[in-house]
């Protein structure tokens, strides 16, 4: 069962950010055709269902204000022929976590660090494009991907 992200509840509960070591991105893969954002995946490169049995990546959040404000957790899924990225947001109309699928790409020659790495950029670089998201404001939890690997990532965007 895939672990449902916890939010914390005071400063002392969030891993070190403004200490941490600068480090590069992994090479990408030549050829890294991935599909991100909410649009249509090819078919078969997903579950039908949410999987079970996902790694989990890290949770970051953006809080704009005291009634705007977005908590996305990152998952990532070996397909039998793709990665799969997945969110899990917080959902405050019906009071539950929601996944959803927002990133594919062939497993061929990618490995589950740069599947990580590179399907996440490629989301946050599409959300920024597409709806002017800005950089996280805070990493909640930092698990297979480190703060390191996001604040990595978010140079590369913004």
């Amino acid at each position: 069962m895939t672990r449902h992200p916890k939010i914390p509840m005071s400063p002392a509960e969030l891993p070190q950010q403004r200490i941490h070591e600068v480090i590069t991105l992994p090479p990408k893969p030549e050829p890294f055709d991935c599909i991100v954002g909410h649009r249509q995946f090819p078919k078969g490169a997903l579950p039908s269902r949410t999987p079970r049995n996902m790694t989990y990546l890290a949770q970051v959040e953006w809080a704009w204000s005291p009634a705007h404000s977005r908590l996305d957790a990152y998952y990532l899924h070996k397909g039998r022929t793709h990665w799969s990225l997945w969110s899990r947001y917080w959902d405050d109309n019906w009071g539950q976590w929601s996944d959803v699928a927002v990133g594919c790409v062939h497993r061929r020659g990618v490995s589950e660090y740069q599947a990580a790495i590179y399907l996440l950029l490629e989301f946050w670089r599409d959300d920024a494009m597409d709806n002017g998201l800005d950089e996280f404001h805070w990493v909640n939890e930092a698990d297979y991907l480190t703060v390191a690997d996001l604040a990595a990532i978010t140079r590369e965007i913004w």
